[in-house]
């Protein structure tokens, strides 16, 4: 039996898949918890990028949602989703690592870099 669970090697494999000084649109769970690893330990000047608006970020406790408050406590923006997904195609974000793309079995983040 392994010391980690399948989603822990996910988190810990994305998180250094991650370059300093990028940014990185994020969903809630996994992407979430994979980009605050890699900003604490590889990564310390990733820009998190929040589908409702919020950008740059400072986070001091782990967020719940990409929604809540926390996603814009000193953000450089505090922007709105519409603004923030007009733009984002091609302006905003480097790599994007939605949740919903994460399962227990195969997961390929190469498939889901935007460049």
């Amino acid at each position: 039996m392994s010391e980690y669970t399948a989603n822990e090697l996910m988190i810990c494999v994305t998180a250094r898949m991650m370059e300093d000084s990028t940014t990185a649109f994020i969903g809630t769970g996994i992407p979430m918890l994979a980009a605050v690893l890699a900003q604490r330990l590889y990564a310390p000047n990733l820009i998190f990028v929040f589908e409702f608006g919020g950008i740059g970020a400072q986070l001091v406790e782990l967020p719940l949602a990409v929604g809540e408050s926390r996603t814009f406590h000193k953000a450089l923006v505090a922007s709105g989703i519409c603004d923030l997904m007009g733009n984002s195609p091609t302006r905003v974000h480097r790599h994007r690592f939605p949740g919903r793309r994460a399962d227990r079995y195969v997961w390929q983040p190469e498939q889901h870099r935007h460049w």
